[in-house]
């Protein structure tokens, strides 16, 4: 299996695949905060305040007979609610990428989800997804 990129670890892992759960793009907007701040008789003046928000939107498809199945957009959906079951409220998942890249830990935002071609039977013959994930926000040590 060609794994893109894997969210999560053990039980509560999600691996995004050519032959699965493909996505076919990947946006990330990283921001840092420079406001600006008002000076008589002269320019504004910026002054940096730390990072502003990191996210990660993949958009993509699922062919539910090619593979993987029906309930892959299902299982994103159990990894992101398992936050509601956890006491702290907060469970950020490891985000890898297929070659090897640790991109840290981040939570899943927002799942978008598509259903342009419908089988006989009312099943999805085509799924399409775009998945918002923001960074979760390490301390600094």
């Amino acid at each position: 299996m060609d794994v893109l990129m894997t969210l999560g670890d053990g039980q509560m892992q999600f691996r995004f695949a050519i032959d699965t759960a493909a996505y076919q793009s990947l946006k990330r907007t990283t921001e840092w905060r420079w406001p600006a701040q008002d000076r008589l008789w002269n320019d504004p003046a910026r002054q940096f305040t730390g990072r502003g928000q990191d996210e990660i939107t993949l958009d993509g498809v699922i062919l539910p007979a090619f593979r993987g199945g029906i309930g892959q957009l299902q299982r994103l959906r159990e990894i992101a609610d398992r936050a509601l079951t956890d006491a702290s409220g907060s469970l950020p998942l490891m985000l890898v990428t297929g070659y090897g890249d640790v991109l840290g830990r981040w939570v899943i935002t927002r799942l978008d989800e598509e259903q342009p071609v419908i089988g006989p039977s009312g099943a999805p013959v085509e799924q399409r997804f775009t998945l918002t994930l923001a960074a979760y926000g390490e301390d600094m040590a």
